[in-house]
């Protein structure tokens, strides 16, 4: 495959996954179509189905193999790991995947939060330390990309009584300018897996965290929630 190639599927990624635009390169969609641009034969049926029909479940298949093959990594690794990111909050990556796709060798045009999960990545999976690893870039790759305060939940990560940890990812300026400060009663709205929640925070638990519940629910409905 040429830089030619690779250029294709990783603005194909770019427009079709991650919504930074709706639509392919018109000189690219020609080549493509001509012959001159290729894509690896596993994901050319996806490929097409994504071009001829906007099947949003064929790009991401797609997105899986891409990822998964470190098919990118070496050439767009920024790329690489922002479609990580976006796969695993859409539960499509298992959390025991991401050491392998993220200790990436190739770390040119990643930023300092970037290169910092790369590196870790790579170091707990070489020493064979995975739960630590796990347990340090999930928060990370979170805030990964432009600085701003952010809710920070992982659905995976509980205290001794059930609760979700919650925490705040953004320089001190950022979490200032936005107010956005942990207090009893502030919702968040997210996901688990397809599940649509609303996070309510309820204070500090015993082990000196804040922590939360989750109310279960139609979208609309935990939109409008009230505490």
């Amino acid at each position: 495959m040429g830089t030619e190639d690779r250029a294709f599927l990783a603005h194909l990624l770019e427009r079709g996954l991650l919504a930074v635009g709706n639509r392919v390169d018109s000189v690219q969609m020609d080549a493509y179509w001509s012959g001159n641009i290729t894509v690896p034969v596993p994901i050319d049926a996806e490929v097409e189905a994504y071009l001829l029909r906007a099947d949003a479940d064929a790009l991401i298949r797609a997105a899986l193999w891409v990822v998964r093959n470190h098919f990118l990594s070496a050439t767009h690794p920024a790329l690489h790991m922002r479609v990580v990111r976006w796969l695993f909050a859409q539960d499509r990556l298992a959390r025991s995947e991401l050491l392998g796709l993220l200790a990436l060798i190739s770390r040119h045009g990643l930023d300092q939060d970037g290169e910092e999960i790369a590196l870790i990545a790579w170091d707990t999976l070489e020493e064979g330390r995975l739960h630590e690893g796990e347990e340090l870039i999930v928060p990370m790759l979170w805030c990964l990309g432009p600085s701003t305060a952010r809710l920070f939940v992982d659905f995976n990560n509980r205290d001794a009584d059930g609760h979700l940890r919650l925490n705040l990812c953004g320089t001190q300026n950022d979490v200032a300018a936005q107010s956005l400060v942990l207090q009893d009663g502030l919702i968040a709205t997210g996901y688990d897996g397809d599940l649509a929640a609303a996070i309510i925070v309820i204070g500090a638990g015993r082990e000196g965290v804040w922590r939360a519940r989750i109310v279960d629910g139609p979208w609309e409905e935990l939109r409008k929630l009230i505490v």
